[in-house]
């Protein structure tokens, strides 16, 4: 018998990113603002890549949670997989292959507020989805042929919540899509002449950012090549240029433009605007440590230059 749907404000996705959140944006504060000479555990914790330093200076117990930094590839696979997979569950619905059950209803009712969120339209939803296998296919294959990794580390904890983070993903999406929740038939329509000036606007600058970040990925990594496209050398190095010009961290700029756009394509969506907020948290605390980090190894740094927003920070 299927689980009857009662007027409960479950909202899993909404409260787990809220605590995630404001755990990472503790410990950040933390990491940025405490004495060096304090207890190191948490500015260990909360930093990944160069900016963790040595493997070997590091605390025992993070030496013994650490992954390599490479193993960011993971978190792209499983998007691609996941969105792919509820893609391909959209379609079945679509073409009347398969219909939602009552029980799959009353577990993806549980990851949102529906009295307070607004039923994504069937177009908008495909729409958005398409979109963010988009991204994710684009970062999987940076991450796979373009970036070139050093041997810098990042602890479990950042590797579950980037594996959670392209789960909940799609997700956010799904669980507001109508047609999935509602059921009715009636609401399998896919029509594009539905989407607003505002949402194209948005597909077209989700676009742009993806392109404009996919040219920050290849110029941090030709940092590492040589003339002939070799690998030359695994050490940092002071990226010049374009954007890097102003801040240390564009990818990070855009990775937040990325997000924003795609906002606006999903619009009244509840579920997403609390991922949304999530990664604008991360990739500002991450820009901070980041240009923390290089203008302490770097004595030559460009004085100007800031962390994430030209002229502002």
């Amino acid at each position: 018998m299927a689980p009857v749907v009662h007027e409960y404000d479950y909202a899993i996705i909404p409260w787990y990113l809220i605590s995630v959140t404001t755990a990472l944006a503790i410990s950040c504060l933390f990491t940025l603002l405490a004495p060096s000479d304090w207890f190191s555990l948490i500015p260990a914790l909360t930093t990944y890549g160069k900016a963790a330093g040595d493997l070997q200076e590091q605390p025992p117990l993070v030496r013994a949670i650490s992954v390599p930094k490479r193993w960011f590839t993971h978190f792209y696979i499983v998007g691609v997989v996941t969105t792919v997979l509820w893609l391909q569950f959209l379609c079945a619905i679509y073409t009347q292959t398969v219909i939602p059950s009552p029980t799959l209803t009353y577990y993806l009712s549980m990851l949102t507020n529906l009295h307070i969120a607004k039923h994504l339209s069937w177009t908008t939803g495909c729409v958005a989805l398409t979109l963010v296998l988009m991204h994710v296919l684009r970062r999987c294959y940076e991450t796979l042929f373009v970036c070139i990794y050093s041997d810098s580390t990042m602890n479990v904890f950042h590797y579950i919540l980037g594996l959670a983070h392209y789960i909940i993903l799609p997700l956010s999406i799904v669980c507001e899509m109508r047609g999935v929740v509602t059921r009715n038939p009636s609401d399998f329509h896919f029509d594009i002449s539905e989407l607003s000036r505002t949402q194209w606007l948005g597909i077209m600058l989700f676009v742009v950012c993806n392109l404009q970040q996919n040219k920050l990925a290849t110029r941090i990594a030709d940092t590492r090549r040589g003339p002939r496209g070799l690998v030359r050398s695994y050490a940092h190095g002071i990226c010049v240029g374009g954007w890097f010009n102003y801040v240390s961290c564009p990818h990070f700029l855009f990775e937040i433009a990325i997000y924003l756009t795609l906002w606006m394509v999903v619009g009244s969506g509840y579920a997403f605007k609390f991922i949304v907020f999530f990664v604008i948290v991360n990739q500002f605390f991450a820009a901070e440590i980041t240009h923390r980090w290089y203008k302490k190894t770097f004595d030559n740094y460009p004085e100007k230059r800031k962390a994430l927003i030209p002229f502002i920070f």
